[in-house]
């Protein structure tokens, strides 16, 4: 979707912000862009590549996924067998995502199951899981590690109760994204999923005015009846980083506000934002986990580990999952 709207900014000459969510998929695609995508300004997290020298976040830990689901990882590693699934869809994000995460989790010492085969890269239309499921099972496989949207994960892990596989832990990017989505897989196939948190109500950053981040959620969910979105921080940002550059600018023209953009660096409701040469901001990430509550919701994104000063965690990590 953002790489369609960075094709019409360019072609008809307008600032574009995005949350193109992932650095390397997202850079892959600006480099063969005709024309050029000089007009989008874009912000996510990064797989493994981090930020560049020079950069403030350059080696600082939290930005990347690598270094927020591994650490988690390793806090329980060794009371398990190390052996690991790895999944992913096969759009740009996801193979990317695949094309990275076997040798990185290889290299820290983990069995990573039909790594050679490219088990558990599938198609965006698959339905039928067992066969990638059966290979874990026998392989006795007790980590899964994966990326794809909410409908292919929820058939997988349906398929996966159903056949017996029970992994002590499992992270999932994306798919547990929303609540809307977990809650659509049913009964208590939520229960232990973990992921990325990419901003909460936890964090101690301030929006524009009075804003807090607990002071939006609490206007989200009067307006909206809904619960935590975190979309809803990565909306506003946006705008805050928007309504601070055309003020600088003191113009609407498409030059004097991407000028603006470029000498970004400001402090937000999603920390500091400062874009690099490829017009791109690394946001902060934390480990999050879904758990059950005593709340309607029933069901609430636990922030559970970061390793950012301004991000408060408000839950244990539950290991291993406890399977009803």
């Amino acid at each position: 979707m953002h790489s369609l709207a960075a094709t019409m900014a360019q072609r008809y000459n307008v600032v574009h912000l995005a949350h193109a969510a992932v650095l390397e998929p997202w850079l892959a695609m600006r480099k063969n862009a005709s024309p050029p995508w000089k007009n989008t300004w874009a912000f996510g997290f990064s797989i493994a590549a981090g930020a560049q020298p020079g950069d403030f976040r350059y080696k600082q830990p939290g930005f990347t996924i690598l270094e927020t689901w591994l650490p988690t990882l390793e806090q329980i590693a060794d009371k398990t067998n190390k052996k690991v699934g790895v999944f992913s869809s096969n759009d740009p994000d996801g193979v990317a995502w695949y094309s990275l995460f076997p040798t990185a989790l290889k290299e820290k010492g983990y069995f990573v199951s039909g790594i050679d085969q490219k088990l558990g890269l599938f198609p965006g239309e698959t339905t039928d899981f067992s066969s990638i499921i059966s290979k874990w099972k026998s392989e006795g496989v007790e980590v899964l590690w994966g990326n794809c949207a909410a409908p292919q994960f929820g058939a997988l892990w349906k398929q996966a109760r159903t056949l017996g596989f029970k992994p002590k832990a499992v992270f999932c990017g994306k798919a547990p994204a929303n609540y809307i989505d977990v809650v659509s897989w049913g009964g208590d196939l939520p229960l232990g999923i973990g992921l990325e948190i990419k901003w909460s109500p936890l964090f101690t950053t301030r929006g524009i005015g009075d804003t807090t981040p607990q002071s939006l959620l609490e206007r989200w969910t009067k307006d909206s009846g809904q619960p935590l979105n975190d979309n809803i921080g990565l909306g506003y940002y946006l705008i805050q980083v928007f309504a601070d550059a055309i003020e600088r600018a003191g113009t609407l023209s498409t030059e004097g506000v991407n000028k603006a953009l470029e000498g970004t660096d400001l402090m937000t409701i999603n920390a500091r934002v400062k874009f690099d040469a490829n017009q791109f901001n690394l946001i902060p990430l934390s480990f999050g986990q879904w758990q059950k509550v005593a709340t309607p919701a029933k069901w609430a994104l636990k922030l559970v580990s970061t390793k950012h000063t301004f991000v408060k965690t408000d839950a244990q990590f539950i290991f291993p999952i406890p399977y009803e």
